[in-house]
């Protein structure tokens, strides 16, 4: 697996990512109302490329496939980080999360967040981000609980 930035030629492919992993993976945690609201079918496409092209972003490829992508934005936020639903367990979250961690040590911040998804909290849990609050966040005429989650990069 190789860990490299985010491309512009890789954005179809990573919106099908994550797509699909959305409605799969979180479909424990979330009902279809609420994934649909989450990872609409047909997203444009424009926004998705501003915004991984201006944040600190990266893919991670097994055999020419992406089988996740992360990215790391200027308020210290970690926005978005996607696995496969073929790749979970494997290692791959970590790997990118690792990348960015060190992107964000290297940019000069002491601490980064997230919001992380019912599915995604314990996977944080165990890098050592600890939960500032739990939240139920609007978005796209939906209700969702996520959490908001930190961690201390200073003594990595």
């Amino acid at each position: 697996m190789v860990i490299e930035e985010f491309k512009e030629v890789y954005l179809i492919e990573i919106l099908d990512l994550f797509y699909k992993t959305v409605h799969t993976i979180n479909s424990k945690d979330y009902n279809k109302n609420q994934l649909d609201a989450w990872a609409i079918e047909n997203p444009d496409k424009k926004i998705w490329l501003n915004s991984l092209e201006k944040n600190v972003s990266y893919v991670a490829r097994e055999n020419n496939k992406i089988v996740g992508f992360g990215d790391l934005n200027n308020e210290k936020y970690i926005d978005r980080l996607y696995v496969h639903e073929k790749y979970q367990r494997k290692r791959v979250a970590s790997k990118i999360l690792s990348v960015l961690e060190k992107e964000a040590k290297n940019l000069g911040y002491k601490e980064v967040y997230t919001e992380a998804s019912i599915t995604a909290k314990p996977f944080f849990l165990a890098k050592k981000y600890y939960v500032l609050k739990k939240q139920h966040k609007h978005h796209n005429g939906q209700v969702f609980i996520n959490y908001i989650m930190k961690k201390d990069i200073n003594n990595m």
